[in-house]
C-alpha cells in the first residue's frame, strides 16, 4: 500500500470533521444545544466584563465563535470612515493564513458580501459563495485561503453599524438557521463590547493627551533651554499619537524657507538628514500651513499637488499620512508643527485639535527663548557698556587722584614759601587756584562715590536675585534632577564671583579673641621699633555671633590705623563694653586726626588723608605709614552684610592744621608742645563699632578659649 500524499490526508481530515460536525449535530438534543450555546455567550460576556483592551478581548470572542460554531475561521470586521471601507479588526483561522496578511485584505462596501451587510444592517448565510454575486474573491487569491460557506452579522452599536462579524466554513455541514440566530446573539455582544472598549481607550488617550499637555507645559516652565524643551515636546507627542515621527518646522528669515528645529523619527531618516531637507514656502503643504495659518489632514499627503517629494528623496522617509498644525504667537506664524505616519488607522479630527492645543505650548516656548536670548544678548551688551563705564570712571577716579593730591600740596607749599620770603601780589591767583582745586576735588569724590556705591549697590542686587532664583530651583529640584545640577553650577560660580560671602556664623569670646588680635598688633608694631602704649580693657563675658575671619579683619584694621596715625610716645586704647543686647567695641587713639574735609569719605576707600608733603607710603605700622583706605572700605562692607554699626569722630591736631613744618612723629619731642601730654591732648580719634550679641545659651561655649585669631 503506498503512502499517501498531504492532499489525500488532508481531504480525509475533512472528511471526519464533516462526519463529526455531523454526529455531533444528531446527538446533541435541543436542550444541550441551548445550554451549549448558553455556555458561549456567557463566556462572550464574562470575557467582555472582565477583558478592557480590545485586541486581547476580540481574540477570546472569536475562539468562542469557532468553538460554537464548529467553524474553521471567524475574525471581526470593522468600517473605516476615512477610506470607506472594511479593514480586519482581529481574525483567525486554523492554518493561520488570514491573520498575517489581514491588514492588505480589506473587504469593499459595494463589492463583498460583508459590505452589503453592514450597509444593510441584517445577517447573510452563504452556504455556496461562489452562486453569490456579492462575494468578494480576492481574499482568497491573496491568502489561499478557500471559504466556501459563511455567515456574517451586523455589529450594531445604539444608532449605527460599526462593523460585521464573519464566521467561515462550517465543518459538517451548512450554516442554520440557529447558527444565524446565535451569530446575532453574539454580534449584539461583541458590538457593544467594542464600543465600551472604544470609549474606554478615547478617555484613556483623552487623558495621556492630557497629561502630556501637562509634561509639556511644566517643561515648559522649568527651563529655558529651548532644546531640550522641544525635544521632550516632540517625544510626548510621538508617543501620545502613537506616530512614527514628528517635529518643528520654523521660518528662516534669511534664507526664507522651513527648516527642521527639532525631530525624531524611529529609524533616524529624518533626524541624519535634517539639515538638507529644508522646506520651500511655496511649494510645499508645510509653506502652505505657514502661509495660511490654517491646519492640514491628509491621509495621503502624495496625491497633494503641494506635496514635496524631494522630502521623500532625499530622507527615504514614506510618507503616507501627516497633520501639519501652525505655530502662532502674538507676533505672528513662526512654523509649523508636523507629525507623520499614525501607527494604527489614520488621523482623525481629534488628532488635530490635540496637534493644535500642543501647537500653542511649542510656539509659546520659541516665542520665549527668543525673547529670552534678545534680552541676553541686551544685557550682555549693557554689561559690556557698563564694564566700559566702569573703566572709565576708574581711570578718571585714579587719574584725578594723584595729581589733585600733588596740586594740594604744591599749592601750600608755594603760598607758605611765598609768605617766609615777604613775596605779596599772588592771593587773588592762589585763591583762585584753590578753588578749581577744590572743584576738581569735588568731581573726584563723586567719581569715587560712584564706583563705591554703584558697586556695592550691584553686587547686593545680584546676590539678592541669585539666593531667590536658587531657593526657586531648589524647589523645582525635587521634582527635576536636572535643576539641581545647575543650582549646584550656579553656587559654585556665585562663591567664586561674589568672594563676599555670608560666611557660616561662629560664637566667638570677645576678649579671647580680641588678645590674640591685639598681640599679634603689637608684635608688629615692635617690629616696626615703635614707642606706643597700647591698653586693652574689654569686658571678659561677651559673646558675638560672626565669621572668625569677618571679626579679625575689624579689629586689626582698626587697630593698625589707630597705631599708624598715633606718634611715638603717643597711647591707643582698645575697650569693649556690654550694652543691654549690644556690645561696644571701640578703638581710640591720640594721634594727628583726620582732616576734617577727609573725614566724609574714609569710608569710601582709596582716600589719602595726608597732605602730599607729609604723604608717606612707608611700612605698615609705622607712623603715618599712608595707606590706601581699604581697611576702613573693607569694614563698612561688611557692616551690610553683617548688620553692625560704624561710627567715628575725629580731631585734626592744632599744630599740624597751623604748622609750617612736617610732623615729627614723636610726642616726646615734638618742637609745638612744651609737654608730651600736650601733645596727645591735641588730636585723636575713636572708632566705635556696634555689634548685636549672640543670643545667651546654656552650657559651655564653642571654641571659648580663643578661637584663633593670628
Amino acid at each position: 500500500m503506498s503512502k499517501p500524499t498531504y492532499e489525500q490526508l488532508e481531504n480525509r481530515v475533512k472528511e471526519l470533521e464533516k462526519a463529526l460536525g455531523s454526529i455531533i449535530d444528531k446527538e446533541m438534543d435541543a436542550e444541550q444545544r441551548e445550554l451549549f450555546e448558553l455556555s458561549i455567550l456567557y463566556n462572550i460576556a464574562h470575557a467582555v466584563a472582565s477583558v478592557r483592551d480590545l485586541n486581547q478581548l476580540l481574540r477570546i470572542v472569536i475562539d468562542e465563535v469557532n468553538k460554537a460554531m464548529l467553524s474553521e475561521g471567524a475574525g471581526i470586521l470593522l468600517y473605516d470612515e476615512s477610506r470607506g471601507d472594511l479593514y480586519w479588526q482581529e481574525v483567525k483561522d486554523a492554518r493561520d493564513l488570514l491573520g498575517p496578511r489581514s491588514a492588505e485584505l480589506r473587504l469593499p462596501i459595494d463589492r463583498s458580501i460583508a459590505g452589503w451587510v453592514f450597509t444593510h444592517g441584517r445577517p447573510a448565510r452563504v452556504n455556496d459563495t461562489a452562486k453569490d454575486p456579492r462575494y468578494y474573491p480576492e481574499v482568497t487569491r491573496k491568502t489561499g485561503f478557500q471559504i466556501k460557506k459563511v455567515l456574517q452579522a451586523p455589529l450594531n452599536a445604539r444608532d449605527k453599524t460599526i462593523g460585521v462579524l464573519m464566521i467561515m466554513n462550517k465543518i459538517g455541514g451548512d450554516f442554520t438557521e440557529e447558527d444565524e440566530a446565535l451569530a446575532g446573539s453574539m454580534a449584539t455582544i461583541i458590538a457593544l463590547a467594542i464600543e465600551n472598549a472604544t470609549v474606554y481607550e478615547k478617555l484613556k488617550r483623552s487623558r495621556e493627551n492630557l497629561e502630556m499637555l501637562y509634561r509639556s507645559s511644566m517643561a515648559l516652565a522649568t527651563t529655558m533651554d529651548l532644546d531640550h524643551l522641544l525635544e521632550v515636546v516632540v517625544a510626548e507627542l510621538t508617543r501620545a499619537m502613537e506616530t512614527e515621527a514628528a517635529g518643528v518646522v520654523l521660518y528662516d528669515e534669511k534664507r526664507k524657507d522651513l527648516y527642521w528645529r527639532e525631530v525624531q523619527d524611529e529609524k533616524g531618516l529624518i533626524n541624519r538628514q535634517a539639515a538638507n531637507l529644508r522646506l520651500p514656502v511655496e511649494n510645499s503643504i508645510s509653506g502652505r500651513v505657514y502661509r495660511t495659518g490654517e491646519p492640514v489632514m491628509l491621509n495621503d499627503p502624495s496625491k497633494d499637488p503641494l506635496f514635496f517629494t524631494e522630502f521623500e528623496t532625499r530622507s527615504g522617509f514614506h510618507v503616507r499620512n501627516e497633520i501639519i498644525v501652525p505655530l502662532n504667537t502674538r507676533e505672528g506664524t513662526i512654523g509649523v508643527l508636523v507629525v507623520m505616519n499614525k501607527k494604527r488607522g489614520q488621523f482623525s479630527e481629534e488628532d488635530i485639535h490635540l496637534c493644535s492645543s500642543l501647537a500653542g505650548v511649542v510656539a509659546m516656548a520659541v516665542e520665549n527663548a527668543t525673547f529670552f536670548q534678545e534680552l541676553l544678548d541686551s544685557y550682555r551688551e549693557l554689561e559690556d557698556l557698563n564694564r566700559a563705564k566702569s573703566k572709565i570712571l576708574n581711570h578718571l577716579s585714579h587719574e584725578l587722584r594723584t595729581p589733585l593730591a600733588i596740586i594740594r600740596g604744591t599749592l601750600a607749599t608755594m603760598e607758605r614759601r611765598l609768605k617766609e620770603r615777604g613775596i605779596e601780589g599772588f592771593d587773588s591767583a592762589l585763591s583762585r587756584m584753590n578753588r578749581h582745586v577744590q572743584s576738581l576735588n569735588r568731581l573726584e569724590s563723586q567719581v569715587e562715590s560712584i564706583m563705591m556705591t554703584g558697586y556695592t549697590w550691584e553686587r547686593r542686587m545680584i546676590t539678592d536675585f541669585l539666593d531667590a532664583a536658587l531657593t526657586l530651583m531648589d524647589v523645582q529640584a525635587e521634582r527635576t534632577p536636572e535643576i539641581d545640577h545647575a543650582s549646584k553650577v550656579i553656587r559654585k560660580w556665585l562663591e567664586k564671583t561674589f568672594p563676599l560671602r555670608n560666611d557660616e556664623p561662629e560664637r566667638i569670646n570677645v576678649r579671647n579673641f580680641g588678645l590674640d588680635v591685639l598681640n599679634y598688633c603689637r608684635g608688629q608694631a615692635d617690629r616696626e621699633q615703635r614707642r606706643l602704649t597700647i591698653q586693652e580693657d574689654l569686658e571678659n563675658t561677651a559673646e558675638l555671633l560672626i565669621p572668625g575671619h569677618v571679626l579679625q579683619a575689624i579689629m586689626e584694621g582698626l587697630i593698625r590705623n589707630a597705631i599708624e596715625a598715633t606718634p611715638d610716645g603717643g597711647l591707643v586704647k582698645v575697650k569693649g563694653r556690654t550694652r543691654d543686647d549690644r556690645y561696644i567695641f571701640s578703638v581710640k587713639d591720640t594721634g594727628i586726626g583726620i582732616p576734617e574735609d577727609a573725614q566724609e569719605r574714609i569710608f569710601e576707600g582709596f582716600y589719602p588723608v595726608q597732605d602730599t608733603d607729609s604723604y608717606s607710603t612707608g611700612r605698615p605700622y609705622s607712623f603715618n605709614a599712608g595707606g590706601k583706605g581699604m581697611d576702613l572700605l573693607r569694614i563698612r562692607m561688611f557692616s551690610e552684610i553683617y548688620g553692625f554699626k560704624i561710627s567715628f569722630t575725629s580731631r585734626r591736631c592744632n599744630h599740624v592744621v597751623q604748622a609750617s613744618t612736617s610732623i615729627c612723629g614723636d610726642a616726646d619731642h615734638c618742637p609745638l608742645c612744651t609737654f608730651p601730654q600736650e601733645c596727645m591732648l591735641n588730636g585723636g580719634s575713636e572708632f566705635v563699632i556696634d555689634f548685636p550679641l549672640a543670643e545667651k545659651k546654656s552650657g559651655s561655649v564653642p571654641g571659648g578659649d580663643g578661637n584663633g585669631a593670628g
